[in-house]
C-alpha cells in the first residue's frame, strides 16, 4: 500500500493503477464507485498536488487499513490537510481489487501556514 501512495505523490498514475485488478472498484466520497483500472487511474490523474503522509498501517489476511493525511497544493500556493482512511481489499495475486476512502470526521481540513 506503502508504494500507491509513493505512485500517487509522484504523479505516477500508470504506475498507481498497475496496483489494482482491471475490475477493481473505488468508493470515494461524493462520487459513485468507479470500476476499472482507467477509470481509477483518470480520477486519480484529474487531482494532482497532492502528498499522502501515513500514520498507521494496518494489515490483515487480504485487507490492507491505512490512515494518515492529504496535503493539497491549490493553484495560489497555499495547501490544506486532510486525514483520512483507506480500507483495501486484495486479491489473492497481492492486488488492490476494492479500495474504499473516508475522510475523518472533527476538524479533518485544515489550512498549513
Amino acid at each position: 500500500m506503502r508504494l500507491s501512495y509513493h505512485y500517487l505523490d509522484i504523479e505516477d498514475f500508470d504506475g498507481y493503477g498497475s496496483l489494482f485488478t482491471a475490475d477493481a472498484v473505488l468508493h470515494y466520497p461524493g462520487i459513485a464507485p468507479l470500476q476499472g483500472r482507467g477509470a481509477i487511474e483518470r480520477f486519480r490523474a484529474a487531482r494532482p498536488n497532492r502528498r499522502h503522509t501515513l500514520h498507521r498501517v494496518t494489515v490483515t489476511h487480504g485487507e490492507v487499513v491505512t490512515v494518515g493525511d492529504i496535503t493539497t497544493t491549490g493553484p495560489n500556493g497555499g495547501r490544506t490537510n486532510t486525514a483520512f482512511v483507506d480500507s483495501f481489499t486484495l486479491s489473492d495475486y497481492g492486488l488492490i481489487t476494492v479500495q474504499k476512502t473516508d475522510f475523518r470526521s472533527g476538524g479533518n481540513s485544515r489550512a498549513v501556514g
